[in-house]
């Protein structure tokens, strides 16, 4: 379970849509302390390139991100990424994530994230051991806390 505020959930969403303008895919990565495994206290937009059918992120700028993560001593707890139509998680999403470890989460948001923030259009799967991903109720594993006016 991911403890995360609407406010990290709002202003990570909410920069994807604008990223993306409604044309392209977007990304941002979900962060939180190493010491407290289900904290999210931040997020990060990386450099990445985008069109309509996916984005590819800067190797230079990921290299980069994760020595300073180790730095900080934090760690990505999620990925999400917005999809044009509705949400799923593809082939290309399924082989690539930015991290490997069972227990992972991906965020699929929809429409590429223009409109409401709505947690129940949003498609939430959690990697398992076998590299294989299922798909779970967003209540599942996500706990949002806070003003949903942010």
């Amino acid at each position: 379970m991911l403890r995360l505020s609407w406010q990290v959930l709002t202003e990570s969403i909410r920069t994807m849509a604008d990223c993306g303008k409604g044309r392209c895919e977007c990304v941002a990565y979900w962060t939180g302390p190493v010491s407290d495994d289900g904290a999210v206290d931040g997020w990060t937009h990386p450099v990445h390139h985008r069109s309509a059918f996916g984005y590819q992120i800067d190797d230079n700028w990921l290299t980069r991100f994760w020595f300073q993560l180790g730095a900080d001593s934090r760690a990505i707890r999620a990925q999400a990424h917005t999809h044009p139509g509705s949400a799923f998680h593809s082939e290309t999403d399924d082989r690539w994530p930015v991290v490997s470890q069972p227990g992972f989460l991906s965020i699929v948001v929809p429409n590429f994230a223009v409109g409401p923030i709505d947690l129940n259009t949003m498609w939430v799967g959690v990697l398992m051991a076998d590299g294989s991903w299922k798909h779970v109720p967003t209540a599942s594993v996500l706990e949002v806390k806070g003003d949903k006016t942010t």
